[in-house]
């Protein structure tokens, strides 16, 4: 029950702030771990737009293990820089760090190498994603601007 309110507290002081919806996007994406995965959540950004900045955001991921559909949570962490991304996830069953391009940050396309955590090794071996960023509200400064000479 504690966590609970600490959580509905949290949403709130973030709510409180009304710009917080300026660094925010939706993410879609699909990885192969392994296996076919579908992952939809949410992303923030940290710093500048055209700068250095730090992506971070929890993650809802779909996939099928067993003949059985799993719905897993995830969290994750990108730091990108003039187009390069660099990151980590993490969720139940694997710890997975990535490297890959970002294409104004509209789109992560990434690859990298799932260890197991877990005994039921779900997730394991190289990974290929992409992940598409939709900001919720117009000039978004979630999105990387185009310098123009």
């Amino acid at each position: 029950m504690k966590k609970y309110w600490m959580t509905i507290f949290f949403f709130f002081a973030l709510l409180a702030n009304a710009q917080i919806f300026e660094k925010t996007a939706i993410n879609l994406g699909y990885r192969y771990t392994g296996r076919n995965v579908l992952q939809a959540g949410l992303e923030f950004r940290i710093g500048d737009s055209g700068g250095h900045s730090v992506i971070l955001g929890p993650s809802l991921l779909y996939t099928r293990a067993k003949k059985e559909d799993k719905l897993l949570p995830e969290a994750n962490v990108y730091y990108t820089t003039s187009g390069q991304l660099y990151g980590v996830s993490i969720n139940q069953y694997s710890i997975e760090p990535r490297v890959g391009v970002s294409l104004l940050n509209i789109f992560f396309l990434n690859t990298g190498y799932s260890f197991p955590i877990d005994k039921n090794k779900y997730f394991k071996g190289i990974t290929f994603g992409i992940q598409l960023n939709i900001a919720p509200v117009r000039n978004s400064k979630f999105y990387d601007q185009i310098k123009i000479m």
